[in-house]
């Protein structure tokens, strides 16, 4: 063997035998990667050696198997999640869960019509609340969980207690109808509640609010919400995007392992914040008479107000199932919330359906996307502001002395004269009844039904273009039931009682096809959408009957005393909206962006309106991303500037064009409102700039968004009071006029102090201040226009004022400004109404943190809003009636301290008590004396959770527990009741309490599981 065969044999050898140590070194390794939230498994995760070309992707369950060398660092990571590295160090299995990476997730945000579009590449503010905020302690109604998580945001609950409706105003009021802004579920407008909103008409109440369909909303089936606060982010929805939209995307089946999550919310509900009554006086005079009113003597009384509200339960329970393959995918749950009030036989129970199916074909090319929700929800017993049919006026008003515990048990007596039961109160007036004959013989039963059908299908045509099509039917359908026994009030109940029945439907017919297109020219990125929708509503379809019974307690509409005089009537208004929108969105070089978009509505409301029925809405905005223009300092991670412009709308109501005659028990009658000659009717308009900056500094852990805008609403919808002798017997004439405006700022700080494997701090400020002016309105108004009034309060738009002043009769003082009395020595009371205060807030402010060591997470949510005023007539009644602790120092100190002076200047400085609260209290009283402060700070939520360590086989994949509370305590609050809660979701009876349901402090638990 020559000596250059033995050289090639020895390297062939030696070769061989590094191949086998090689080899020997090589071992395989496999695993699972989860998702670090719930575990659920995460298919097509990318599991790579280090420094090298070799990986794989995670199959179906999220498995990987992978051969790698001894002392290989593997890298894994998913779109969305924080990418992590593991040292194998001899191991054959190595497990992962996947943390949530905020910022990915932040890139691409839900914007108008549904489309996702790049967060860095917005000409407007947009803000998202996720599916952790919403649900972390549950509302009834999930919109109340958006209270303090969103800048300029302003949530105000109903007096309706649980399953009430909400009232949400962005950036201010603005118009005459409705300031509530749209709700899109999953790209569809959402069929909500009417212009009006809910609630109570005026101060003798008895109509309650009914809810809306954010009520009937499964919190745990919302993903995220995103708030585009103003009409630049809402132009492209025209004449229904004035005040702004609210988009809420719900879940979807997951492609991978089968989920199913189980989650619990528990709360015992507590009333406080009750007004400050006396029992040291009562209604007794010297020889033992009692009167209505507790001006007698003095004596010792129990505290039954201690008894009357309960301790409410409100439970939220739902279960949901997620799975599917790559080509489709499920989605179903199912939620149960049960609510005991804490009025007495107040009662709660809703159901909740939701199934949603998603599917690709041809390829991937076309998707379908269907799902259905039905809900039903009734209510026993529904709380009401107000006199009438409320329970908490006469638990308030009860007469010192007498023993309330034989009224509460023996709310009914038997009348042998009428053969019948009867009502037991000392004295039935407008103001009061027995609370237990309200709650069981003038009790409430109400039903609403929701279903919403929809279906989206987006064919991908070719690489540039893919064609949407949409079409949903919603249906809300309510049914309300009073049955009034004889013995109440014989106002409401006459001498046999009365009998109240309505059924009213609100349905949606929606459609829409949109095409999208995405190009690349060198430095640009482009893209465009045309698109065409109709939507089509029809409000109040049904009957509703109302009248005295013929036969004591048979509750049938056949037993109406007098039929022909019964107010029975069939309701239905209808309108449709025919639209065509494009927008035009174009990128260069990812640093710089603009937006045009247009949109034309045609509305039927608008038919011989005297003017167009056709409408413009444009917009543009352009973006400069500066970080991407220019080298910044390191701390400087994004910054960005952008700037809009846009004109968006608000139709008018349904047939004021084109009236129609009203039918009464079988009369007809004229039409309420028409045109005024001459003058032809148009949408309001609303046109609105903003200018904002976004920053995010020392790698995106401190983050800023700060946006200034002002808008102007012109063409503001009236109605002036038409002359007796006009020829179509209208008594209102509907015109346009006005101009409303609102400008302000909205910052949102936010950050991570402190951010570790084991402790971190995420902590949000969001501040919004709003400053509202109505510029003018219709010249024949003279200046002014009343929403809504009362004896003693008015509600109303102003000229040079803020939209809705609070006016009220004032006392009348001399120069000096001490109050001058009667010749009787009464205080003098005004005529005439002066502005007491406004409801708007200056400036409102959520701050709202998490924390997390280890397994544990403590989270807080401090609500503040500074500034408005408000008043209260409880406290008025409380006075008048002589139950406040005021009356009972008062009448201890010898009477009231005044500086008053009499007609003829005789200086006097105190009044007897029961002659000065007699006076100013009630309704017709000195409404300015019981006017506060509306600033309030809130501790609106907290929570602390503990997530438990579940082996990686156990069939729990996640068990987290959570210690919950809701409205704990306030840290500061001038008026005597909670200034958040209001009587009317609409535009009626703003900054005003009477006899409302006191707020609740809710504490309890909270459990999530997943399979």
């Amino acid at each position: 063997m020559t000596m250059l065969k033995k050289q090639l044999l020895l390297m062939w050898a030696c070769g061989l035998c590094g191949l086998n140590v090689l080899l020997a070194q090589e071992k395989t390794v496999t695993g699972i990667v989860t998702d670090g939230a719930d575990k659920a498994p995460l298919p097509g995760a990318n599991v790579v050696v280090k420094g090298s070309t070799t990986g794989t992707a995670t199959d179906f369950d999220g498995n990987y198997t992978l051969n790698v060398p001894e002392g290989a660092v593997l890298v894994f990571s998913a779109l969305g999640y924080k990418t992590q590295e593991i040292a194998v160090e001899g191991r054959e299995q190595v497990d992962v869960s996947l943390n949530s990476d905020t910022e990915q997730l932040e890139g691409v945000v839900v914007t108008a019509l549904g489309i996702r579009r790049e967060k860095k590449a917005l000409t407007y503010a947009s803000q998202e609340v996720g599916s952790e905020e919403l649900t972390r302690i549950k509302e009834v109604n999930p919109l109340n969980s958006m209270a303090g998580k969103a800048a300029g945001v302003v949530i105000n609950r109903s007096s309706a207690g649980a399953g009430g409706s909400v009232k949400v105003v962005l950036r201010g009021n603005s118009s005459t109808r409705s300031n509530q802004p749209l709700y899109v579920i999953d790209g569809v407008p959402m069929l909500n509640t009417p212009d009006e909103g809910r609630g109570a008409e005026g101060v003798f109440g008895g109509t309650g609010d009914t809810g809306d369909a954010l009520s009937m909303l499964n919190p745990d089936d919302i993903e995220n919400i995103s708030v585009l606060r103003g009409a630049s982010a809402a132009a492209l929805y025209g004449s229904q995007g004035a005040n702004g939209v609210i988009l809420i995307t719900t879940k979807s089946g997951k492609d991978g392992r089968t989920t199913v999550t189980v989650s619990s919310n528990t709360t015992f509900d507590k009333a406080v914040n009750l007004p400050r009554t006396q029992y040291s006086y009562t209604a007794m005079d010297e020889e033992g008479n009692a009167g209505s009113q507790s001006w007698g003597v003095k004596g010792n009384s129990p505290d039954h107000m201690k008894g009357f509200f309960n301790t409410g339960v409100t439970s939220i329970n739902s279960v949901s199932m997620s799975a599917g393959t790559e080509k489709a995918q499920t989605y179903f749950s199912y939620s149960y919330t049960d609510v005991k009030g804490i009025v007495p036989t107040n009662e709660l129970q809703k159901h909740t359906f939701n199934f949603r199916e998603t599917a690709e074909f041809f390829e991937g090319k076309l998707k379908a996307d269907a799902n259905i929700t039905l809900s039903d929800q009734g209510v026993a017993n529904r709380p009401v502001a107000g006199f009438y049919y409320n329970p908490i006026n006469g638990a308030y008003l009860f007469p010192r002395g007498l023993n309330y515990n034989s009224y509460k048990e023996n709310y009914a007596v038997f009348d042998e004269s009428r053969n019948l039961y009867t009502q037991n109160w000392p004295q039935l007036e407008n103001e009061q009844q027995n609370p237990y004959w309200i709650l069981n013989r003038n009790r409430s039963e109400e039903d609403n039904q929701r279903l919403v059908a929809a279906i989206k299908l987006d064919y991908r045509a070719t690489d540039w273009l893919t064609v949407k099509s949409r079409m949903s039917y919603d249906r809300l359908f309510n049914t309300f039931e009073r049955k009034i026994y004889a013995g109440t009030l014989g106002v409401l109940g006459g001498e046999f009682g009365a009998y109240n029945y309505s059924e009213n439907t609100n349905t949606q017919l929606y459609a829409d096809i949109i095409a999208v297109a995405n190009a690349t020219a060198g430095d640009f990125d482009v893209s465009a959408t045309v698109g065409s929708s109709v939507t089509r509503y029809t409000f109040g379809q049904g009957v509703s009957f109302a009248g005295t019974l013929k036969y004591a307690n048979l509750f049938n509409v056949d037993n109406y005393l007098n039929p022909a005089g019964t107010f029975h009537r069939k309701t239905d208004a209808r309108k449709e909206i025919q639209s065509v929108f494009s927008s035009v969105n174009v990128g260069f070089k990812g640093m710089v962006y603009l937006d045009v978009t247009a949109r034309n509505d045609w509305s039927s409301t608008l038919v011989n309106s005297g003017g167009n029925i056709s409408y413009f809405y444009p917009s543009v905005g352009l973006t400069g991303v500066l970080s991407e223009m220019f080298t910044m300092p390191d701390f400087v991670s994004f910054l960005k500037l952008r700037g809009s412009y846009s004109e968006v709308g608000n139709d008018i109501p349904a047939f004021v064009t084109t009236p129609v005659q009203t039918i009464t028990a079988g009369v007809s009658s004229f039409p309420e409102k028409g045109l005024l000659d001459g003058e032809p009717l148009k949408p309001e308009r609303q046109k609105s700039h903003e200018f904002g900056l976004e920053a995010r500094f020392f790698n995106s852990r401190l983050n800023l968004d700060v946006t200034y805008y002002k808008s102007n609403t012109v063409n503001q919808y009236f109605e002036i009071e038409a002359p007796s002798t006009n020829p179509n017997g209208f008594t209102y004439f509907a015109v346009n006029a006005g101009d409303i405006q609102n400008k302000g700022y909205e910052i949102s700080l936010g950050g991570k102090p402190v951010e570790g494997e084991e402790f971190g701090w995420d902590t949000q400020f969001n501040f919004a201040s709003n400053e509202n002016t109505v510029k003018n309105i219709h010249p024949k108004l003279n200046g002014r226009a009343n929403i809504s009034t009362s004896d003693t309060y008015r509600y109303a738009i102003v000229e040079g004022r803020p939209y809705g002043v609070i006016e009220s009769k004032t006392f009348v003082e001399d120069e000096q400004g001490r109050i001058i009395l009667n010749p009787d020595g009464t205080p003098k009371i005004s005529d005439d109404y002066s502005e007491v205060g406004n409801a708007n807030p200056d400036w409102t402010l959520g701050w709202n943190n998490q924390f997390r060591f280890k397994n544990l997470t403590l989270n807080f949510l401090v609500d503040a809003r500074v500034g408005g005023e408000v008043m209260s007539l409880t406290e008025a009644y409380l006075d008048q009636y002589g139950v406040s602790q005021r009356s009972a120092r008062a009448r201890d100190n010898g009477g009231v301290r005044v500086d008053a002076v009499m007609e003829d200047g005789t200086p006097v400085s105190q009044i007897d008590a029961r002659t000065y609260y007699n006076t100013i209290g009630g309704r017709n009283g000195v409404g300015a004396n019981y006017v506060y402060d509306a600033t309030n700070v809130l501790m609106r939520e907290i929570g602390l959770g503990y997530t438990f360590d579940m082996p990686e086989d156990h069939f729990i994949r996640s068990l987290k527990i959570s210690a919950i509370a809701r409205n704990l305590f306030f840290f500061y609050k001038e008026a005597p009741f909670d200034p958040n809660i209001t009587l009317n979701t609409g535009n009626k009876f703003q900054g005003i309490e009477l006899f409302s349901v006191p707020n609740t402090r809710s504490i309890g638990v909270n459990f999530n599981i997943i399979f």
